[in-house]
């Protein structure tokens, strides 16, 4: 029973602190309620057995954060008065329209080369093909690859970023 007992502690370990520290926000008390969760296993194994052990372990961490949470409201709780001044990082809906709306610029812009140019500049970009190997596919020189590149790249500036 030991080797089996070792081996769980092993397989799941890692992803029973994660899970704790996802919902306690503090690795701390996660990395101790980890050691816990495998404790109460151990006591409640020999009582009955147990057909799907990993879930039987995430069911005893998840009581014991929420018995954390009970223990500890103070931890959890913050005063709404207290968070009227943060500012947050995450963009504002504006910021996503404006980003949404540069984005279709650049799509039409993008559109609106010319075939090759527009092919050799979307494999070379978003794909990550090698100009090298982009010469060797399409039978020219590196530096024809190149002027492709930079003609888009021109055109692009001139759509996106008019002066």
């Amino acid at each position: 029973m030991p080797s089996a007992i070792a081996s769980l502690y092993i397989d799941h370990i890692g992803e029973i602190r994660r899970f704790l520290t996802r919902r306690l926000s503090c690795v701390e008390v996660a990395t101790e309620l980890a050691q816990e969760v495998f404790v109460r296993y151990l006591l409640a194994a020999p009582q009955r057995p147990v057909d799907n052990p990993r879930a039987f372990l995430f069911r005893i961490a998840g009581n014991l954060a929420i018995d954390h949470g009970r223990a500890n409201p103070a931890a959890h709780w913050v005063d709404i008065e207290e968070c009227a001044d943060l500012v947050s990082d995450y963009p504002s809906p504006e910021r996503f329209a404006i980003a949404r709306q540069e984005v279709e610029r650049l799509r039409r812009a993008i559109d609106a080369l010319p075939p090759k140019c527009r092919e050799v500049f979307i494999r070379h970009k978003f794909d990550g093909v090698p100009q090298a190997r982009l010469a060797q596919e399409y039978r020219v020189t590196l530096n024809a690859i190149e002027k492709h590149l930079v003609r888009a790249l021109l055109a692009l500036r001139l759509q996106v970023m008019p002066a």
